[in-house]
């Protein structure tokens, strides 16, 4: 199964994209893309998702000694009919994670940007970071990566509104420095074998 996915570092939310087939009016402006039923489905879910999540982290870190799970506690609280998995970081923090199963052609790559901006607005609450972005061929890379680095295409301009026109799209080979992420969202892609 191949799970092209991507992550955005400083409150790090893995997001995974499944190539299965799965049936899943969103607020605000999508660049003239129109969103079809189950993509605003989906981004609402993400979005009551994100809201809840950032409300329990706060919980969580006013009450430190409940140790509350806050990303399972969120997926409970934004009653989202799937199991939830906890995962924790290399310090034994909690991870917050989900996936999104979505049809071939679906439109997976125009849900990334979108997610990248709901993440960045309701949870991490800053238009900066890195994104680190696999996918599972190369054909897919070289279509996302032209995609991506194009300042007319959709899926850049999302990005651009997201990180207020700060975006860059960066490659495995690309020298980046940390005010680079600190100043820009930074999009760096990766084919899966590259990633391991």
């Amino acid at each position: 199964m191949h799970r092209p996915s991507f992550w955005i570092r400083n409150n790090w939310i893995p997001i995974i994209f499944i190539f299965h087939n799965c049936p899943l009016k969103f607020i605000g402006e999508y660049n003239h893309m129109e969103l079809k039923e189950y993509q605003v489905k989906t981004l609402k879910q993400i979005q009551g998702y994100l809201e809840q999540l950032a409300d329990w982290r706060k919980k969580a870190q006013g009450n430190p000694e409940l140790e509350i799970e806050f990303s399972a506690k969120a997926w409970e609280k934004a009653q989202i009919q799937r199991s939830y998995f906890p995962r924790k970081n290399g310090i034994k923090e909690s991870l917050p994670n989900f996936c999104l199963k979505i049809p071939t052609a679906g439109g997976k790559t125009l849900l990334a940007v979108k997610t990248i901006d709901l993440v960045n607005t309701i949870y991490r609450k800053k238009r900066t970071g890195l994104v680190l972005w696999i996918v599972p061929t190369t054909q897919i890379y070289r279509q996302t990566i032209k995609n991506l680095k194009d300042r007319e295409h959709p899926y850049r301009q999302s990005l651009d509104i997201a990180s207020g026109g700060r975006t860059i799209i960066l490659e495995k080979t690309a020298r980046f420095s940390q005010l680079d992420i600190q100043e820009n969202l930074a999009v760096l892609m990766l084919m899966l074998p590259s990633a391991s």
